[in-house]
C-alpha cells in the first residue's frame, strides 16, 4: 500500500473516532504535539523508522514518553501505529490528519514569503483581500523571510500560487532578453 493511502487511512481512521468522541480538538492538538516532539528530535525519528529496532522497544519507548501527557485515544492511536509496524509513516499521518482536520473546519493553510519582514497591517490587508476574493473561510497563515526574492511576495494556498516577487520578474525580463523577442525581425 501506498505511503499516501496508509497514512490517508489511518488519519481519517482517528478523525472520525475522535469525531465521535466530541475529542477532535484535543486530538488535534495531541496528534500535532506527538509529531512535533519527532521533528524535533533527530533521534527519535530514526529510531523509529528502524527496521532493526523491535516494536516492544518502540512501545517501551512510547510508553515513557508518552503516556499520561496524551490523550488516551491519541496515546492508543500512537501504540496501534507502532503494534502494525506503521510508526515509520508517523509524520506522513500527522500531516493526512492536518489536511483533513483543515477541510472539516474549513481552514485554508495559506503560506507568504517576503524578502522582509511584513508589517501587520499589510498582511491583514492581503488577507482580507484573499478572504473576500476567494471566499474562505479562515486562514492560517505562515509567514516566511527569503532574502532572494529581492522585493514583492510569493502567496501560496490551496494548490495556487500568486508570485509578484521581484525576482520572477527578474526571471521574465531575463528570458525576453536572451530569446531576443524585443527585436524586431525583418
Amino acid at each position: 500500500m501506498s505511503s499516501y493511502r496508509l497514512s490517508s487511512r489511518y488519519a481519517k481512521a482517528l478523525i472520525q473516532l475522535a469525531q465521535e468522541k466530541g475529542l477532535l480538538e484535543e486530538t488535534s492538538k495531541d496528534i500535532l504535539s506527538v509529531d512535533n516532539a519527532f521533528e524535533n528530535s533527530a533521534e527519535l525519528r530514526m529510531l523509529f523508522r528502524s527496521p532493526i529496532i523491535p516494536s516492544d522497544k518502540k512501545l517501551a519507548i512510547a510508553q515513557k514518553l508518552f503516556d499520561g501527557k496524551l490523550s488516551p485515544l491519541v496515546y492508543q492511536f500512537m501504540i496501534l501505529l507502532i503494534k502494525k509496524g506503521r510508526e515509520a509513516h508517523l509524520h506522513e499521518v500527522v500531516n493526512s490528519f492536518v489536511t483533513q482536520y483543515n477541510v472539516i473546519k474549513g481552514i485554508t493553510p495559506v503560506k507568504i514569503s517576503t524578502a522582509v519582514k511584513l508589517d501587520a497591517a499589510i498582511v491583514q490587508s492581503l488577507i482580507a483581500g484573499l478572504k473576500r476574493e476567494e471566499k474562505l473561510d479562515t486562514i492560517d497563515l505562515t509567514e516566511e523571510v527569503d532574502e532572494s526574492l529581492i522585493g514583492g511576495f510569493v502567496l501560496r494556498y490551496s494548490d495556487k500560487m500568486i508570485d509578484s516577487s521581484v525576482k520572477r520578474k527578474f526571471k521574465e525580463l531575463k528570458t525576453i532578453v536572451e530569446d531576443n523577442s524585443y527585436i524586431k525581425k525583418y
